[in-house]
């Protein structure tokens, strides 16, 4: 059995995490193209949840506590999971340009 584990090629995970939606979508394109462009059997982009996060801050430094003022930081998160590998998807990956503020996790199992 392990004999037949290391004749197939490594299946990847790729997260993706942005806080801006639009950036996250064309970096998500680039990364499927590129990934099919390889010979690379792809399933996704699959859509994560958001996060939320939010942050409560007093509108005056020292006094009025009930004047309260609240931002929020939401995170954005695209998963691709790539079944079978093509011969180049790897080198293909290791030279993809993608813009800054775009996080990208890459799993092999």
């Amino acid at each position: 059995m392990s004999a037949a584990k290391k004749d197939q090629n490594p299946k990847l995970r790729i997260k993706l995490k942005s806080y801006d939606v639009r950036m996250l979508e064309s970096s998500v394109g680039k990364v499927i193209s590129l990934l099919i462009k390889s010979g690379a059997e792809v399933k996704g982009p699959i859509p994560l949840p958001k996060k939320r996060k939010v942050y409560t801050v007093l509108r005056s430094n020292f006094k009025f506590k009930s004047s309260r003022e609240q931002f929020e930081r939401i995170s954005y998160t695209r998963m691709i999971d790539v079944t079978e590998t093509g011969a180049k998807t790897v080198e293909y990956l290791q030279n993809l340009s993608i813009p800054v503020g775009i996080l990208v996790d890459v799993k092999v199992f």
